[in-house]
């Protein structure tokens, strides 16, 4: 026999044995399991929030939102972060997400970390006059209604 007759007769046995098999499959009936339905007091339990979040992220590493620049004066980094709170209460919000760590140091007073250098140009200096920041930004904040988170 040439592989082609061949061919042709082995293909339609072969489509036939699959077939044949395929036909004597019972579906197995799986017991059916009943989940009760939660009861409507723990749907109730949840906690409300008093209001949605609607805030902003103030970035301090390398000076992307606050402070504008390294060794800015104590009175120029308090003006800046002002117009930054003062935006965010026109544009409505209702919380500040503060970097208080830029890089493996801190814009507070830290016993940890070093003072930032994006804070005053000098890693480990203290703003000159001294003032804490983070202090300062959460005082503002609530003066303007707005929660900071740090």
């Amino acid at each position: 026999m040439t592989d082609f007759k061949r061919s042709r007769f082995v293909a339609p046995l072969g489509i036939m044995a699959i077939l044949t098999g395929c036909s004597f499959l019972q579906p197995t009936a799986e017991p059916v399991v009943e989940i009760p339905a939660p009861p409507a007091l723990m749907l109730m339990d949840q906690p409300r929030t008093e209001r949605e979040f609607r805030a902003a992220w103030v970035a301090t590493v390398a000076n992307i939102d606050w402070p504008s620049k390294p060794g800015l004066t104590t009175t120029e980094q308090q003006a800046e972060a002002l117009v930054i709170l003062d935006s965010a209460a026109l544009l409505n919000l209702n919380a500040i997400i503060f970097q208080v760590r830029p890089q493996c140091d801190a814009l507070y007073n830290s016993k940890l970390e070093p003072w930032s250098f994006y804070l005053t140009g000098e890693q480990g200096k203290a703003p000159e006059p001294y003032y804490d920041p983070l202090k300062f930004w959460i005082d503002e904040a609530h003066k303007r209604g707005l929660k900071l988170h740090a």
